[in-house]
């Protein structure tokens, strides 16, 4: 019982030392961290004088001082941003104490520590190290390096015997972090391994990369030819702010066939990286607007940084056929990042009379037409849309006689899809075909019917139709 109780306390004063940092950070010169505090005794509350206390960043060499009659110590640090800091200290009769604290550049942390007297708590259990057991991670969650984000967690392990208690320092292990699954993009564990305190404890920092993911991470140690591992550990490197050169807007189709039709529906697509090519952090908020219709005014990015909203056909119809459809967000230090997209509404299929609106090619000539397929405003017709030429000769009174035969050339086979374009031109609206005597040996008089169909898939421009008639020798 008295060791349970001892054991209790011991864990309380200890968890008291590492997670509890006193009052809110204060402020400090740029590009500086203060760390100060008070040491004192556990039981008593005492201030301990003659302390020695060791300070050290991940990148820094190790500060030194020794508390004053009132226990105080004090640590300044040049930091470019966000660090841990390791903090250890030392006094006869008492037992030894390591912590780590998160810091921001620019701020004054003070960080109270109690001791535990030697001949008060128990360091740990009398056992070898069995198991390892993970403490947490604080956070569990940081962002990419170079941000602006969190970019460090503090991750603790704790050893234990075969009894459950934690290892004593005659017990202690050095600990080694690995990585499973790295991502390759600079991620590191610091420091990479540690020997357990008197409490059976050691606490290490992962540092993010620019490649966000998760990363899983095992605590192992060798005891007595045996190895034991915990169990892995994931933490999430979410990615940063959306960047403009990774920020992208496109629709399900250029060419709307959506003019003058109330109701009908393009889904615009956006997908949202960080400067690293990351996806964004998943829900990220992105805005629309559109010139035209009606236009979902938000998406939340998906873990890919994908987000498609709706666009519905409607007043105010476009005037003159194309519109707007613009896509924001915030990026870093609070810039917009948006784009947008060009689109045309298409309205209903109309084909111009062929030209020249006759022919009489003779024997082994040919004759090449023009024609215009588009909207009422000119405008090209949607994608899929179909557009095919056809000859048709008339059949000799003698069943019996040779047919003159006709060539037409135009597209594959007669006939073009139209891709999705939304410009006017030559293969978007204005076409050519040619039309030539396909019979040298016939030199007979044949009446020729050619006719032009336009048909669009559903939902799209609807149908045209024109022919002219002529004759070829």
């Amino acid at each position: 019982m008295t060791r349970n109780v001892c054991l209790l306390f011991m864990m309380a004063a200890v968890i008291a030392s590492l997670f509890t940092a006193c009052k809110e950070d204060q402020a400090a010169e740029p590009g500086k961290v203060t760390i100060s505090g008070k040491i004192s005794d556990a039981l008593t509350a005492v201030p301990l004088p003659g302390v020695s206390v060791r300070a050290q960043t991940v990148t820094s060499a190790p500060q030194t001082t020794v508390t004053n009659a009132e226990g105080n110590y004090n640590f300044v640090f040049d930091v470019d941003s966000s660090t841990a800091v390791t903090i250890s200290t030392s006094k006869t009769a008492y037992r030894d104490t390591v912590i780590v604290v998160q810091v921001q550049q620019g701020t004054a942390v003070p960080v109270n520590i109690q001791l535990n007297p030697r001949s008060v708590v128990s360091g740990g259990g009398g056992g070898t190290a069995q198991t390892i057991a993970f403490l947490g991670a604080d956070p569990q969650e940081i962002s990419v390096y170079g941000v602006g984000g969190q970019e460090t967690s503090i991750l603790g392990w704790e050893v234990r015997d075969s009894l459950g208690f934690p290892v004593d320092a005659t017990h202690a292990v050095t600990l080694v972090f690995t990585t499973i699954g790295s991502l390759g993009g600079g991620e590191y564990i610091s420091p990479p391994a540690l020997t357990t305190n008197a409490v059976g404890r050691a606490f290490t920092t992962f540092n993010s990369g620019v490649v966000s993911g998760v990363v899983q991470i095992v605590a192992s140690t060798t005891v007595g030819g045996r190895i034991i591992s915990s169990s892995p550990v994931r933490v999430v490197i979410n990615a940063g702010l959306p960047d403009q050169n990774h920020f992208s807007l496109g629709p399900e189709r250029f060419n709307f066939p959506a003019l003058g039709i109330i109701g009908k529906t393009d889904r615009i697509s956006v997908l949202v990286g960080d400067k690293y090519s990351n996806p964004v952090v998943p829900n990220t908020a992105v805005y629309f607007r559109s010139d035209a219709g009606v236009i979902q005014a938000s998406v939340f990015t998906d873990p890919s940084g994908l987000g498609t909203v709706t666009l519905f056909s409607g007043n105010p119809f476009p005037p003159n056929g194309y519109h707007y459809v613009v896509a924001r967000t915030i990026g870093e230090g609070g810039v917009t990042v948006q784009d947008s997209i060009f689109l045309l509404w298409s309205g209903r299929a109309q084909v111009s009379p062929i030209s020249p609106g006759t022919f009489s090619i003779s024997n082994g000539s040919f004759q090449d037409f023009s024609f215009i397929v588009s909207d009422e405003l000119g405008h090209p017709l949607a994608a899929g849309t179909t557009i095919s030429v056809a000859a048709t000769v008339s059949p000799p009174p003698d069943p019996l006689a040779p047919v003159n035969q006709v060539q037409l050339s135009f597209g594959i086979e007669g006939s073009v899809i139209l891709e999705d374009v939304i410009l006017a031109g030559p293969g978007t609206t204005d076409f050519t075909f040619r039309l030539s005597d396909g019979t040298i040996s016939i030199d007979t008089l044949t009446a020729v019917s050619v006719a032009v169909s336009v048909v669009s898939l559903a939902g799209g421009n609807g149908s045209a139709y024109t022919s002219i008639n002529g004759t070829v020798r």
